[in-house]
């Protein structure tokens, strides 16, 4: 595990503020491979981010995105992703080093699936995420509160816990 405070990670990887909260920034655009067609125009093949969760930004709320994405944790504290799929079940998963307590080193989330993720304790939490076809500001689909809730009442308590106070 990393010996770096958030601060010296953040700096080191040129990470910037994310409107979902948290810090990012962009790895991998493809230039060198043609952009495949989708129903929503010309996409990259792939794209990835380095992702991080700290103390003083501990949630990226609810969203989802056409394409489907693949997070991996690095270093620092693990991440809860909390997803609710299309059918409306949910499911709680810890991105993390610690096997053996249940958390996993990478997590699949197909695209439409509402995905947000938070840091229950510790500094920080590093992540990246790969997402194919690659990641457009276009293919983002924000929601809010009111949105998710009507949609999946049974989910209350986290849906409010983890989306932006309206």
């Amino acid at each position: 595990m990393s010996k770096l405070n958030k601060a010296e990670v953040i700096a080191s990887l040129g990470l910037g503020g994310h409107f979902e909260g948290g810090y990012f920034r962009e790895t991998f655009r493809p230039t060198h491979r043609d952009k495949l067609e989708t129903a929503r125009g010309r996409r990259g093949t792939m794209t990835s981010i380095y992702y991080m969760l700290t103390d003083d930004s501990p949630v990226d709320h609810f969203h989802t995105k056409h394409s489907d994405g693949i997070q991996f944790h690095h270093f620092g504290a693990p991440l809860t992703y909390h997803m609710i799929h299309p059918d409306g079940r949910y499911e709680a998963v810890v991105l993390g080093p610690d096997l053996a307590a249940g958390q996993v080193p990478s997590l699949a989330v197909a695209g439409g699936v509402w995905k947000a993720a938070e840091l229950p304790a510790g500094e920080y939490g590093l992540v990246s995420e790969v997402v194919a076809p690659g990641w457009e500001m276009e293919d983002m689909i924000l929601v809010t509160r009111a949105e998710l809730l009507a949609r999946f009442p049974q989910h209350a308590q986290v849906i409010t816990r983890l989306t932006p106070a309206p």
